[in-house]
């Protein structure tokens, strides 16, 4: 089969494999979609030593079983799936049937692509404890924060304002309907005992990045929560009396909720949810991943994007 195997920093290699072999209890999937990442981009990048040369890399798919294992009960051939295994940069990908989740009939494929992102940017919404009535920002207008703020419109959220530093993202955050600003446009604080004229309850950090760690927790009220989403491998400055004095707190969001992919998947399958407008218009083939993995990185995609085998 076609991969796109790691061989290391900045260099992704196009080449035949051997397709994976299911044993008694795992599945063989075909790849239909494979969504791109924060953590692929800092996988090639070199950010964090996450990248292992000769992997295959890609965790946000979506495909068709295509051969089950000789003690595979729950799955058949042609079975429409989603999981949370890497290897999706790849023309088939093995996983273990417990692992798996189906895609209702009606969905296709590429929308079910985005239930592992989406799952995500749920479990950054449970850990930040809004409410319908709460003031949100999120900074980052890249695909997870623009997920995060799907999922908060989705919960019923309305107030929510999306911070972002490039132009050419802000046209798709109106789209979705919330407000947008910069960093440069928020208030500062010059002290830790001051607040913001018009504080957030909630930040929701989903760019990675230093300064928009650091700008979030100036914003939140007292009382605030400052939720972190977007892996970030630079050191944070924190400011403990800041933290002391305004009872701000600050949590981590990995991984998934326990119902993450079944939250997902029933969202996504809401045709209210606005997947057409988070999702980039084009795909990308294997050939193209690393030249969009560098337009990632400068922060010039706005929705998610998906590679395809073809």
């Amino acid at each position: 089969m076609r991969a796109v195997v790691f061989r290391g920093i900045e260099q992704l290699d196009e080449s035949s494999v051997a397709v994976p072999t299911p044993s008694d209890h795992e599945v063989l999937v075909r790849v239909a979609y494979c969504g791109v990442c924060g953590t692929d981009i800092h996988i090639v990048f070199g950010d964090g030593g996450w990248g292992v040369p000769g992997s295959i890399y890609g965790h946000e798919w979506s495909g068709v079983v295509a051969a089950v294992g000789a003690r595979v009960g729950r799955w058949k051939v042609g079975d429409k799936v989603v999981g949370p295994a890497s290897g999706g940069f790849a023309e088939f990908l093995k996983e273990h049937e417990d692992t798996l989740y189906p895609v209702p009939p009606a969905m296709d494929l590429r929308t079910a692509a985005l239930a592992e992102p989406l799952a995500v940017a749920l479990h950054g919404v449970t850990r930040s404890g809004a409410t319908a009535s709460d003031r949100v920002l999120i900074t980052g207008g890249g695909p997870i924060g623009l997920l995060t703020l799907a999922a908060l419109q989705a919960r019923g959220l309305t107030d929510v304002t999306v911070s972002e530093p490039v132009p050419e993202r802000h046209a798709t955050v109106e789209r979705l309907g919330a407000t947008v600003t910069t960093p440069a446009e928020l208030e500062e604080v010059k002290s830790y005992l001051d607040t913001v004229s018009a504080p957030y309850d909630v930040v929701i950090e989903c760019s990675g990045t230093v300064a928009a760690t650091t700008q979030g927790l100036t914003q939140l009220r007292r009382g605030g929560r400052l939720v972190i989403v977007g892996s970030n491998f630079g050191t944070v400055p924190l400011d403990p009396l800041r933290v002391l004095v305004q009872e701000a707190e600050i949590v981590g969001s990995a991984e998934h909720d326990d119902r993450g992919f079944e939250d997902a998947l029933d969202m996504l399958s809401d045709h209210a949810f606005p997947h057409e407008v988070l999702l980039e218009p084009t795909d990308t083939t294997f050939a193209g991943l690393m030249p969009l993995l560098r337009q990632m990185k400068r922060g010039a995609v706005a929705g998610k994007p998906l590679v395809v085998s073809a």
